[in-house]
C-alpha cells in the first residue's frame, strides 16, 4: 500500500510541478508579445474579427514591401541620374574653355574628359538594384545598353568619310535618333514598351518613365559622344572643326542638362506619391494593430506578475523537493 501511496504522491508531485512550469512560460511568453497565448479561448470561439483584422494585416504588409521596392528603386534612380546630371554640368564647363584652346594637346584633353564622362554615363544607365536594371523599361533582366566602350566604337565607325565638324555633328545624330538606326539596333537592349511599374496598394502605382532609350538620354549619349570624338585621329578633323564639334556638344549638353533636371523633377513627384502611400499604410498598420490588442491583447505587467509567482511556486516546489529527497535518503540509509 505504501508504494502505491508513494507513486501517487509522485504523480501528483509532476503534475503540479508541469503545471506550474507551464504557466510559468506562458505568463512569460504573453508578457513578452502582449497577446493571449490562446485567442479561440480568449474570445470565447468568437474568432471571425480577429480573422478579418489579421487577414487585412497581411495584406498591408505585402502593400508595404512593394511600396518598400519602389522607394529603393525610385531613390537609386534619382542618385543615378544626379550622378549623370553633376558629371554633365562639369564637362559643360569645361568645355566653355574651347574658344580658348590653340593647341592639340588642350583641344584632346577636354576630348578625352568627354569620353570618361560618356562611359561612366553608359555605366550608370547599366545600374542594377535587386536584380532589376532601372533604366531598360519592362526588361528588367538585362542592363539596357552594351558597354560603353563598344558603343562609342560603333558610333565612330558609322562616321567613315566624314572631314567637317558639322558632318560629323549630323552623321552622329542619324545613329541616335533615326529609327532602326544604330543606337536602337545596336546599343540599346531594353524593352521598347513600356516602362517598371510597381503597384503601391489596391488603387495606387508607381510608374518609373525613365529609360535608355528615351530622347532626354539620348540627347545626352549624343553630345557626350559628339565631344568625345572630336579629337579622334580617324576622323582626321582639323583644330577648328575639333573645337566647333565641342562647342556644339557643349551647347547641346546644356539642353540635355536641363531636359534632366525636369526628367528629375517628374521623378520627384513619383518619390511623393510613395512617401505618401507608405505613410497611409503605416497608420492603416498601426489602427489594425490598436484593433487587435484590443481583442486579444493583455496587461504585460499583470502577466509580469504572474510569471514571478508562478516562478516563486516552482522555486519553493524545487526546494521542498530537495529537502524531502534527503530525508527519504537519510531514511533509506539507516
Amino acid at each position: 500500500m505504501r508504494a502505491i501511496g508513494d507513486l501517487a504522491s509522485f504523480i501528483i508531485k509532476s503534475r503540479f510541478q508541469t503545471n506550474l512550469q507551464n504557466a510559468a512560460e506562458t505568463s512569460a511568453k504573453t508578457a513578452t508579445t502582449g497577446i493571449v497565448e490562446d485567442k479561440a479561448k480568449h474570445l470565447g470561439g468568437a474568432t471571425l474579427s480577429l480573422s478579418l483584422l489579421e487577414r487585412k494585416s497581411t495584406l498591408l504588409q505585402q502593400h508595404k514591401r512593394g511600396i518598400d521596392e519602389a522607394n529603393v528603386i525610385a531613390s537609386a534612380t534619382q542618385l543615378v541620374m544626379g550622378k549623370i546630371q553633376d558629371r554633365t554640368e562639369n564637362l559643360v564647363n569645361s568645355l566653355s574653355l574651347e574658344s580658348q584652346l590653340q593647341t592639340d594637346n588642350g583641344v584632346k584633353a577636354l576630348s578625352r574628359d568627354a569620353k570618361s564622362v560618356f562611359l561612366d554615363t553608359v555605366a550608370n544607365l547599366n545600374t542594377e538594384i535587386g536584380g532589376r536594371y532601372l533604366f531598360a523599361g519592362t526588361a528588367t533582366n538585362r542592363p539596357p545598353l552594351i558597354d560603353g566602350a563598344a558603343l562609342l566604337s560603333n558610333v565612330q565607325s558609322s562616321l567613315g568619310g566624314v572631314a567637317t565638324a558639322n558632318n560629323v555633328s549630323l552623321a552622329v545624330d542619324n545613329w541616335f535618333d533615326s529609327v532602326g538606326g544604330g543606337f536602337e539596333v545596336s546599343a540599346y537592349t531594353g524593352s521598347t514598351i513600356g516602362y517598371l511599374t510597381i503597384p503601391l496598394g489596391d488603387d495606387g502605382k508607381a510608374t518609373f518613365g525613365f529609360r535608355a532609350d528615351d530622347r532626354t538620354i539620348r540627347d545626352n549619349l549624343k553630345a557626350l559622344a559628339k565631344a568625345s570624338l572630336a579629337s579622334d585621329p580617324a576622323l582626321g578633323l582639323n583644330i577648328e572643326d575639333q573645337k566647333a564639334l565641342l562647342g556644339q556638344a557643349r551647347a547641346e549638353l546644356i539642353v540635355a542638362k536641363d531636359n534632366l533636371v525636369a526628367e528629375r523633377g517628374t521623378l520627384g513627384l513619383t518619390e511623393s506619391r510613395i512617401a505618401e502611400a507608405s505613410s497611409t499604410v503605416d497608420e492603416e498598420l498601426a489602427r489594425l494593430e490598436i484593433d487587435r490588442l484590443t481583442l486579444v491583447g493583455v496587461d504585460q505587467f499583470e502577466e509580469v506578475s504572474k510569471f514571478e509567482a508562478a516562478q516563486s511556486q516552482l522555486d519553493i516546489f524545487y526546494r521542498v523537493a530537495a529537502r524531502q529527497g534527503r530525508a527519504s535518503l537519510a531514511e533509506y540509509l539507516r
